[in-house]
């Protein structure tokens, strides 16, 4: 019976494993209709990247019901799972929204700028958060009760899923997508492969007593870094 047991496994791992290829994708422009060269993809189940080409295609190792992370800068960040038809099929025709059309109101004398380009460009990038002036010497006041500790909620949700905290694990072995983030500044990624908002992102480091410039112009994955450690030293009752 023992026996039996470890053959069916072993059969049923080989049938998983067997369930995954390679799925190709073009990622079109949903205002141009043109494609996208250079869009991010990344497979939020087995954390695998991949980029498109100049023409907008793009292949990736993935099986039925893997969700993959479509970036790309200056378009909204899209999650889409990948479907029976798709994976039959192998080809999907992705569209992803260009920033300029989803944007209601830009209001850039709510910041502080600092006058360097690659830092304001940032910071007017990131301006989505929910805050508001205060007229204070930072320019911020962050739009909740502060009397609330959100790590609570974040850190527990996490605790109880231990698939979570082994995702969490494999993401720092990943050298492709540590790469990615170094690159990335939008949040959209460390929300994604965390699976917490943006929003919650920021009240996490504030509670940690990160710096409002470091919250905003740090590197993806600095602020993936920064938010495990803030778990961390909740764990440890820091």
């Amino acid at each position: 019976m023992r026996y039996f047991a470890v053959l069916f496994f072993l059969l049923l791992s080989i049938t998983i494993v067997a369930q995954e290829k390679n799925i190709q994708g073009i990622v079109f422009s949903e205002l141009s209709y043109q494609p996208e060269s250079h869009a991010s993809i990344v497979n939020l189940n087995s954390l695998k990247v991949a980029q498109t080409n100049p023409d907008g295609s793009f292949s990736i190792l993935a099986q039925v019901n893997d969700t993959l992370h479509v970036s790309s800068e200056g378009f909204r960040s899209l999650k889409i799972k990948v479907t029976n038809d798709w994976y039959k099929e192998g080809k999907m025709n992705i569209y992803i929204k260009d920033l300029s059309t989803v944007l209601d109101e830009v209001v850039i004398n709510t910041l502080k700028l600092t006058g360097i380009l690659a830092v304001d460009a940032k910071l007017i990038a990131l301006a989505d958060y929910p805050y508001y002036r205060d007229f204070g010497p930072t320019g911020f006041a962050a739009n909740y009760n502060r009397g609330l500790n959100p790590i609570n909620g974040i850190y527990n949700a996490i605790k109880r899923n231990s698939s979570e905290t082994k995702k969490i694990n494999q993401i720092r072995k990943e050298v492709e997508l540590i790469e990615l983030m170094k690159k990335k500044y939008d949040r959209e990624m460390v929300s994604a492969l965390l699976n917490i908002s943006k929003e919650d992102i920021v009240k996490v480091l504030q509670r940690c007593n990160q710096s409002e410039r470091f919250i905003y112009t740090a590197n993806d994955y600095q602020i993936f870094n920064a938010v495990n450690e803030c778990y961390e030293n909740y764990k440890l009752g820091k």
